[in-house]
């Protein structure tokens, strides 16, 4: 087949690569534009234009798809299929409509539960204990597209957003090729989602990002691993912000929320308001992110016992 891929950040890479590495031809990329950061204002380009760029494949990356020359673009290319897998931007119903077969979406939950930008981040913050893949038949809504075909998965206690990316990534890129076979070969039963059952998953926001020990253990856990790696979930300790990228509950039992319980070389210990918090890695501004261990090892009693963290 003929597929157009709609894809930007690396967790969408691996499912391109399976496409590119097969009998299918990739005939265009749609990717976000390229973003300006840092002091220098440098142009920085997505991870799905680099892997594009370093295997030849033809990019597009457009500022609105309603744009009627984009449009025609993209159909005079006859593509078979569509495959958008967080691309960051909704196709249009004359995008929609172009292809032989119309659009798959790859969406990181368990549909309908989790619709919308953050599903992998708020399933942790919420304390899910499993998601998944649905691979849906594209719509004009929201992820409200009838379903192809869904894989479960669990969640693990001390898992992070950043690591249940990448096994969702991987679970996607072993599927992918026989989800587009059978969707060739009409080979398929198609569920309609339960809107009675929908929920939406907001991206998460750095006003939301501070932590607030007065709650319970479980669920600053839950924040902290949801929010690696970006935002980033931070405290302040002396009015220096740090950043907390994993954690784990731990058995010391709560004393003032935000107090230091332990900050040897080996743990790093905090009360919440019901359990307390082991922190596993963090980073202080304009550092890199490690391990407690390692940080301790340079940064040698900055925090101080007993000190209560805002």
């Amino acid at each position: 087949m003929k597929i157009i891929y709609a894809g930007t950040p690396e967790i969408s890479i691996s499912s391109l690569e399976a496409i590119n590495n097969s009998s299918h031809e990739i005939s265009l990329v749609l990717t976000m534009p390229d973003k300006i950061s840092g002091r220098g204002k440098k142009i920085k380009e997505g991870p799905i234009k680099k892997f594009s760029k370093a295997h030849g494949l033809k990019v597009f990356q457009p500022e609105n798809l309603k744009n009627l020359k984009d449009q025609e673009k993209i159909s005079s290319l006859n593509p078979d299929l569509i495959v958008v897998f967080a691309y960051g931007k909704i196709l249009p119903k004359e995008i929609l409509s172009i292809p032989r077969l119309g659009c798959l979406n790859v969406h990181t939950s368990l549909l309908p539960k989790y619709r919308g930008a953050a599903p992998i981040q708020r399933a942790i913050f919420n304390d899910e204990r499993k998601t998944g893949l649905s691979f849906i038949k594209m719509d004009e809504g929201l992820d409200t597209g009838s379903i192809y075909k869904s894989f479960e998965i669990e969640i693990e206690e001390e898992e992070t957003s950043d690591t249940l990316s990448k096994k969702l990534s991987n679970l996607t890129s072993s599927l992918i090729l026989e989800v587009i076979d059978n969707i060739n070969k009409n080979n398929y039963k198609i569920l309609k989602q339960n809107e009675d059952l929908a929920s939406y998953a907001a991206k998460l926001t750095k006003e939301e990002a501070l932590i607030n020990w007065k709650q319970k253990a479980k669920e600053v856990k839950n924040m902290i691993n949801a929010f690696c790696p970006n935002p980033g979930a931070f405290t302040h300790q002396n009015e220096e912000r740090i950043n907390f990228y994993k954690a784990k509950l731990s058995k010391y039992p709560a004393t003032v929320p935000g107090e230091i319980l332990e900050s040897s070389k080996e743990k790093l210990i905090i009360s919440a308001n019901d359990h307390s918090v082991q922190i596993l890695e963090l980073s202080r501004p304009g550092k890199k992110r490690m391990q407690y261990k390692d940080f301790a090892n340079g940064s040698r009693d900055f925090f101080g016992q007993k000190n209560i963290l805002a």
